[in-house]
């Protein structure tokens, strides 16, 4: 994990890429908001803990998701993880829906 080590791009370039993603979350009932500042955070409404922020940021000379991570205090800015390329919607969607999923447990796990 590392650091804001690129700049973001512009604001309607993440509104773009949010579009195309949105959909596929919104069908497995996660919400989905963009920050004014370029933060893409996913929500799943039946537990308000479970949010995932995602940033836009250059990696290996392409546009890729970033989950963004707490930082190791309060004050210290987010820590990035390169996710997957941000043309690659499905493979972010279905790394989305498995961390924010809740699964009931079964009769073994109760």
């Amino acid at each position: 994990m590392h650091a804001h080590t690129t700049p973001p791009p512009p604001i309607d370039v993440v509104q773009t890429a949010a579009l195309r993603l949105a959909p596929l979350l919104i069908r497995q009932d996660l919400n989905v908001t963009v920050s004014r500042d370029g933060t893409v955070e996913v929500r799943n409404p039946r537990d308000l803990r479970m949010r995932q922020p995602l940033v836009l940021r250059e990696h290996q000379g392409a546009l890729f998701w970033h989950w963004a991570w707490s930082g190791p205090s309060r004050d210290a800015p987010p820590e990035l993880e390169p996710m997957v390329a941000a043309d690659d919607v499905e493979e972010a969607a279905r790394r989305i829906i498995t961390v924010l999923s809740i699964t009931e447990p079964t009769g073994a796990e109760r």
